[in-house]
Formats: structure tokens, C-alpha cells, sequence
């Protein structure tokens, strides 16, 4: 039987963006949302019972809480590399499962993502 976990959490962090030409390209922040969604068979669960711990995202939100992301990433910080970056990472550690990632850049007074992973929900 497969399985469908989610989660999503929230961080600070300012960015700009290299090689733009908007208003963007100004130091400005970002309240992130990060939404992850975990996909496994029940054969992968570990003998605790649990296919992958949900406190597994506050590692990847510390990374970027509060920072500069432009002194984090060697990427330019756009959502897109953002999206791949938290992708790649999880892959990583966890290769046996697959993931589909959400970053929405901002959430109010609209909503702007960019998503990536092994299948769509």
C-alpha cells in the first residue's frame, strides 16, 4: 500500500536576484512557505512505524530561517532554484522514497510557488 504523507512550514529570509532587471533585484524579504510532500510504500516505514519523520523539514528551514539566502546559496535565490535545491537535498537523504516540493515565495496577499518532485498530488 503506498503512502502519502504532508507538511509544510514557514521561514524569514531576504534574497535578491542576480541579472534582473525589476524591482526584485533589491535586497528585499520574504515570509517562505515550504510544502513537501513524502510518497512511499508501507514496506518502507521504519520498524518505529514512520516513512519519514515530519520534523525532518525544520533541518532544511534553519538552513535558510532569518539569512541572506544570497549568502546560503551559490545559486541565484529565485524560487525555482530554491524549489530544486530543497528537492535535491531530500532526494539525497532519503532516495528510497519520492517527493514533490512547493516554496511559495510569498502567500498574501497572492500566492506565488514554483514546484518539482516524482509525481503531482
Amino acid at each position: 500500500m503506498i503512502l502519502t504523507l504532508y507538511t509544510e512550514d514557514y521561514f524569514d529570509a531576504a534574497h535578491f536576484l542576480k541579472n534582473y532587471d525589476g524591482k526584485c533585484a533589491n535586497l528585499h524579504g520574504h515570509t517562505w512557505k515550504i510544502c513537501v510532500w513524502v510518497r512511499g510504500d508501507e514496506n518502507q516505514k521504519l520498524p518505529n512505524g514512520i516513512l519519514w519523520d515530519f520534523g525532518n523539514i525544520k533541518k532544511i528551514i534553519l538552513e535558510f530561517d532569518h539569512k541572506n539566502i544570497n549568502e546560503v546559496l551559490a545559486e541565484n535565490p529565485t524560487a525555482e532554484n530554491l524549489t530544486l535545491i530543497i528537492y535535491k537535498k531530500l532526494k539525497l537523504d532519503y532516495s528510497h522514497l519520492q517527493f514533490k516540493i512547493r516554496v511559495y515565495e510569498k502567500t498574501h496577499p497572492k500566492e506565488s510557488y514554483c514546484e518539482t518532485g516524482d509525481f503531482n498530488a
